[in-house]
């Protein structure tokens, strides 16, 4: 601990840099005054009522839309708010009574038969979305959630092909639709074109950019494809439309951490613990990140802010068994990848001497040792490695690699 802090405490000075705020975030007070100010606009109570749903508060919810309901009946909105709030809770039954209110209302109902072309991540989830998308087939047979219902049959059977085909009717002849635009992103991730997938969940969000689903389709999309910090731009949209998504919020604070953009990372998570305080895993990677803050703001000239996020690590998580060793490893291939080599191995011998039987340690310092061109030396610390941790290692892809290149 005494010899990792050293990172923080050496004033050398260099070039300054400013510290990174978090963002305000808004408070229950601040819905109930939104609300309060205009009792009769259903959209501002749905924020009000989704805030709710994000801190557990399900009675208030609930009340919320009842309300509306009673305020506006003929409005296929306030029953598809409560139909997605009983879903939420699993109450399917409950739910599609009010997704039907819904569509005797408007058949052809855009938010709820987007919602049900969603529905697919539980087998209750299926049969829900069947029944309704059922529903508004037989009101409306040549409308979209009969394409919508064939294109999903097709995708489970494989048949992606004939799904997309599907999909680019659906588009032709409902252009409102962002559903088809989704489904078919989902059609072309399952073919492998990324690219084409890409660009349907882009043209849903132009179509609709308060569908959060493609949003957050966009934000795993580029997640996956190591595209980070575009997915945290896109997980900040999501967020936008829903401030209390809690996994969203995580997820951005993880693309800015993976894009190396520590401030950011530091300044999402610490706006994911407002709600979320309880996360046992962002109190783990918050102190690392700050960690990370404090020895990068001393490198940089600062010690000052050095010190404080240090406190601010420890004002999160005070065990350092769980986050300082993972912090310096981390350190050590953000300075590999600088070609700071230096720092590097310093870094992975830290955590060397914090947990000597990290196997992830040694594979770091060889691969920093082999872009030092340090042959011997490298292959020195993946054996090493290997005697920690025989099997499902890294390291021996490398060895197998420099007997190659010997």
């Amino acid at each position: 601990m005494a010899r990792a802090t050293r990172f923080i405490y050496n004033d050398m000075p260099k070039k300054k840099i400013k510290n990174i705020e978090s963002l305000p975030f808004l408070t229950t007070g601040d819905y109930e005054a939104d609300a309060r100010n205009n009792p009769n606009n259903i959209y501002i109570q749905r924020q009000l009522g989704l805030h709710y749903e994000a801190v557990n508060n399900w009675e208030s919810a609930k009340d919320i839309y009842l309300r509306q309901i009673k305020k506006h009946p003929t409005n296929p909105d306030a029953h598809f708010y409560l139909g997605s709030f009983f879903a939420m809770l699993g109450e399917y039954d409950k739910s599609r009574q009010s997704f039907e209110e819904a569509l005797e209302l408007n058949p052809d109902h855009k938010g709820t038969i987007d919602a049900m072309a969603m529905y697919t991540n539980t087998p209750d989830q299926k049969a829900l979305s069947n029944q309704i998308l059922g529903m508004s087939s037989r009101l409306v047979p040549e409308g979209p959630a009969q394409k919508i219902t064939i294109i999903r049959q097709r995708l489970v059977e494989g048949n992606y092909t004939d799904a997309l085909r599907l999909c680019e009717e659906g588009q032709k002849n409902f252009p409102t639709h962002n559903g088809f635009l989704q489904l078919t992103g989902e059609t072309e991730l399952a073919l492998g074109n990324v690219e084409d997938a890409k660009s349907a969940f882009q043209r849903s969000i132009k179509l609709n950019a308060k569908d959060k689903n493609s949003h957050v389709s966009l934000a795993n999309l580029y997640f996956d494809l190591g595209k980070y910090v575009y997915a945290a731009l896109s997980f900040g949209d999501v967020i936008f439309l829903d401030p209390e998504d809690a996994d969203s919020r995580y997820m951005q604070g993880l693309s800015y951490f993976k894009a190396q953009e520590w401030g950011r990372a530091a300044a999402a998570w610490e706006d994911l613990l407002h709600y979320r305080p309880d996360n046992e895993v962002v109190r783990v990677l918050l102190p690392q990140t700050y960690y990370i803050l404090a020895v990068e703001y001393n490198r940089l000239g600062n010690p000052s802010m050095g010190r404080q996020s240090f406190k601010n690590a420890l004002s999160v998580n005070q065990n350092t068994n769980q986050w300082l060793a993972s912090s310096m490893a981390t350190l050590g291939g953000y300075y590999r990848e600088k070609r700071m080599y230096r720092e590097s191995l310093a870094a992975y011998q830290e955590v060397i001497e914090l947990d000597p039987s990290s196997a992830e340690a040694y594979l770091g310092l060889g691969l920093t040792y082999w872009n030092m061109d340090e042959k011997d030396l490298a292959k020195s610390s993946w054996q090493k490695s290997m005697t920690i941790k025989p099997d499902n290692n890294e390291s021996q892809g490398w060895l197998i690699l420099s007997d190659q290149e010997s």
